[in-house]
């Protein structure tokens, strides 16, 4: 299985007039993120699944990837990609597509540096991007899962592990 786990873009700041669940992505934040989408398309990327935190912000940043990668299915609202998701939590969202060859999972910091941490085997925390997508690939039995890129917030690509890990720490 392929995985992609995409942070939601750049949003409005937290207000008392906006509820959290409520905030939405910025001008400049749509702008980046179709940059960092059109990247991922670049490289080929076909999710038969694009799961997303029920959030506004996580909600307009998956319909921006569906739009750039043509994805022709709905998108699924999972609550469970709301903010709380949890390293240990992610298996068993997976287990629940088991047909599943390719997926995004859209959601929010910091559970996705988490969850990214888990998954390079890392000890330092890690932060993705506003707008920025990991990907691994994970064999049928489980195994280690095996990185495969970093697409930043605004479209670069990086594909050194190295690298990756070293931007992922600085969370840019």
């Amino acid at each position: 299985m392929i995985i992609h786990i995409v942070r939601h873009a750049e949003a409005i700041e937290r207000t008392p007039e906006v509820p959290e669940e409520h905030r939405y992505l910025t001008r400049r934040g749509r702008r980046r993120f179709r940059k960092a989408a059109k990247s991922l398309a670049t490289l080929g990327i076909e999710p038969d699944l694009i799961l997303t935190s029920p959030l506004v912000r996580a909600v307009q940043t998956a319909d921006i990837l569906a739009e750039r990668l043509r994805y022709k299915r709905e998108l699924i609202v999972t609550t469970q990609l709301s903010p709380g998701f949890r390293p240990e939590k992610h298996d068993e969202l997976l287990k629940l597509y088991p047909q599943v060859s390719e997926v995004a999972l859209v959601g929010h910091e910091p559970d996705l540096g988490l969850v990214t941490q888990a998954l390079l085997g890392e000890e330092l925390s890690l932060t993705l991007p506003k707008g920025g997508t990991v990907s691994f690939k994970r064999s049928a039995g489980g195994g280690e899962p095996q990185f495969q890129q970093l697409v930043t917030g605004t479209g670069r690509i990086v594909t050194a592990r190295g690298k990756a890990i070293d931007r992922l720490r600085q969370g840019s």
